[in-house]
């Protein structure tokens, strides 16, 4: 069972007993958390942001990270484990909380066979974005949406643009009522087509360090980021900086001395 955690205070939660209340009988552990049995393996579930509450934190902590030292960015992964722990224990166990979200959520633990080492609760923080380079070619939303072909093509990604909430926040809504409202703002969805990835996003800019490469911090703007941020696309400009690397490294050129039809054609001579 999940214990209390130390320094629970379920005040914290006042806005979300609120929103249950009004819920009431319409609540459900599955649409507030995205529990569902046996969505993984062992009887195991991914849980996700997919309503107004979370285990998205949005309370701002978050942007001391990026350009933290290690002891903020250990105060920022701390404060998330809080935040998530103090959730999932107000939901199992609060009394104003619907009788059926308690008791579904109750059902459920932490993992007894996987992150021993650290009470069941996985190792890392999820960080989907922080610092990017600013390199010889910028992708954008523009690109992403509007592909073209390009002969500098290095990889493919195709998922859509998706901007998770930045900030709880509130604002007056006149056109409905002459009170302020509570919103989650900063949600953005939008669906693109395959797009190519420019061999540039990989480079630093002109008259930097010329023996770099960088895939997952690579050089896009925050929107475009959204979508080049999967785990398959970064492993597809994971395996191009490789083989770039690999070519530079044999040629005794710079990687941004390549041609990028040359890294192009080498990754699709691997392809074949």
């Amino acid at each position: 069972p999940m214990e209390e955690p130390a320094g629970y205070d379920p005040s914290r939660f006042e806005l979300l007993r609120r929103y249950l209340a009004v819920l009431g009988e319409r609540a459900e552990a599955r649409r507030l958390l995205g529990l569902v049995p046996d969505l993984l393996a062992n009887g195991k579930c991914d849980v996700n942001s997919i309503g107004p509450f979370s285990l998205n934190l949005l309370d701002s902590s978050n942007r001391a990270y990026p350009d933290g030292d290690a002891a903020m960015r250990e105060a920022v992964r701390a404060r998330h484990l809080a935040y998530s722990h103090e959730l999932l224990y107000f939901l199992a166990h609060d009394r104003d909380v619907p009788e059926q979200v308690c008791a579904e959520v109750a059902r459920w633990s932490l993992c007894a066979d996987e992150f021993t080492d650290t009470g069941g609760w996985p190792h890392q923080l999820y960080v989907r974005e922080a610092r990017r380079m600013v390199g010889s070619v910028v992708l954008t939303e523009g690109d992403l949406r509007h592909p073209t072909d390009r002969d500098d093509a290095i990889a493919q990604g195709s998922y859509n643009i998706d901007v998770r909430e930045v900030e709880r926040t509130w604002r007056y809504l006149p056109e409905y009522h002459r009170r302020p409202v509570v919103l989650n703002e900063g949600y953005l969805s939008i669906a693109v087509p395959p797009y190519p990835i420019p061999y540039g996003c990989l480079l630093p800019g002109e008259g930097q360090v010329d023996n770099l490469l960088v895939p997952v911090c690579c050089s896009t703007s925050h929107v475009a980021f959204a979508s080049v941020r999967t785990e398959p696309t970064l492993m597809a400009l994971g395996e191009a900086a490789g083989l770039a690397a690999a070519i530079a490294a044999r040629s005794g050129r710079s990687p941004g001395r390549l041609e990028p039809r040359a890294v192009r054609q080498a990754l699709e001579k691997t392809a074949g």
